[in-house]
């Protein structure tokens, strides 16, 4: 046996053992040394297959401490309008944010133009981080206009959806997005808020929402941690016609 195959073998073992749940967010693992000796194999081979699990998002090392399991992917619909809160909370996950910027500023001129406002509108910039179970995922950065959200600054954002208090407090009901995903890499800062490594991978999504009259409401990106994140699509089946 190779010793590609070696160490895909004690990877795929390895993460058998964290999809059945014998090891669970959070746990340490052995050391290489005595995965070594359980797999049989020698030190290096165990350090490509760690190597392969970190890649996948399945394991973190913590340097000086070991190497633990990470934890699980959100999964969400990569078409899915998706409400962060109240999806997340379903689920059974404990939901965070923390409002790391606010700023009024005049806006661009493609922003103005997805929110159908008149060149130099002022608008309401929000750039706010969210964790699930303490865990920073997404870096939210949002805009709309301040004249649709008057005394918004009052309402606490790190304890509130913005889609609830948009309904609630302003009488403007959320219906649909138009989204787009791309791969990216993360900067310094973008690292530094998400607790990882700059150059570290992140899912990039660009959002316009609108309202149920139709108006575009909000405009922003969400960067999600790359190794925290899963989109999923479902595809219909294709018919063939036979050949002739």
């Amino acid at each position: 046996m190779t010793s590609l195959l070696l160490y895909m073998q004690v990877a795929e073992a390895l993460a058998e053992g964290i999809e059945q749940g014998l090891l669970a967010p959070g746990d340490r693992l052995s050391s290489e040394r005595a995965l070594a000796e359980e797999y049989g194999v020698n030190r290096r081979t165990v350090r490509q297959a760690l190597d392969v699990l970190t890649r996948r998002g399945q394991v973190e090392r913590v340097r000086g401490s070991g190497t633990f399991v990470s934890q699980p992917r959100l999964e969400r619909g990569a078409s899915e309008f998706f409400h962060f809160t109240e999806r997340l909370r379903e689920r059974g996950y404990e939901t965070g944010a923390k409002i790391m910027a606010l700023e009024r500023v005049v806006s661009s001129r493609k922003v103005a133009e997805d929110l159908d406002l008149v060149s130099g509108a002022e608008i309401l910039r929000f750039h706010r981080l969210r964790t699930i179970n303490s865990s920073p995922i997404v870096i939210e950065t949002f805009s709309v206009a301040a004249v649709l959200v008057p005394g918004i600054e009052d309402h606490d954002l790190s304890i509130r959806s913005f889609y609830e208090v948009l309904q609630t407090e302003y009488g403007i009901e959320m219906e649909r997005s138009r989204q787009s995903l791309e791969a990216v890499v993360l900067s310094e800062l973008e690292a530094q808020w998400l607790q990882t490594e700059p150059g570290a991978p992140g899912m990039l999504e660009r959002r316009l929402s609108f309202d149920r009259d139709g108006r575009p409401v909000e405009s922003g990106t969400d960067l999600y941690r790359g190794d925290r994140v899963r989109f999923n699509t479902e595809a219909a089946t294709i018919s063939v016609a036979p050949s002739l």
